[in-house]
């Protein structure tokens, strides 16, 4: 009468051992982290020891977790020729950004927005030159877009805040 407590060990040790792998990817780098919303996933490893991406005429093949992602431009708002000469500084800044205005006698609508595309602040330029205390804003980078009176996009200009 052994056999039963000997069956029953083998169904629950075998049993246990289906639990024990998995079928997600594991990946084995220094560093990573993924994220996702409804929209939109990113994720990325530094120090993935095996990576290597193969590609013929219609296909590639990567190994490692981490795969290769095309992105598609669909709309870009190109300034309006010719009309843009504005300039700020200094860049990169601390506090205080001069925006200097070489457009004689010409209005100018200014928007300042973070890497994120977040609008920041707006205003509007009358004056030849303009400071912006910018000292309460995170350090980073920044994009002023510059408008005129019709609201055409003039330039954009990349400014970076430090400490």
């Amino acid at each position: 009468m052994k056999i039963k407590p000997m069956i029953a060990a083998v169904l629950v040790l075998g049993g246990r051992a289906c639990f024990a792998q998995t079928t997600t990817p594991d990946v084995i780098a220094s560093a990573g982290s993924s994220s996702a919303t409804p929209n939109v996933s990113l994720s990325w490893t530094v120090g993935e020891p095996i990576s290597e991406t193969g590609v013929s005429s219609a296909n590639y093949l990567t190994q490692g977790f981490e795969q290769p992602q095309t992105i598609v431009v669909t709309d870009v708002t190109s300034p309006v020729a010719g009309s843009g000469n504005v300039t700020a500084y200094p860049n990169p800044f601390t506090s205080i950004v001069s925006l200097q205005n070489n457009n004689e006698g010409k209005t100018l609508n200014v928007e300042l927005t973070d890497m994120d595309g977040k609008t920041v602040f707006k205003t509007t330029m009358v004056n030849k030159q303009q400071q912006f205390d910018l000292s309460t804003y995170s350090s980073g980078i920044y994009f002023l877009r510059v408008y005129d009176t019709d609201n055409k996009l003039v330039q954009t200009l990349k400014i970076d805040k430090i400490k």
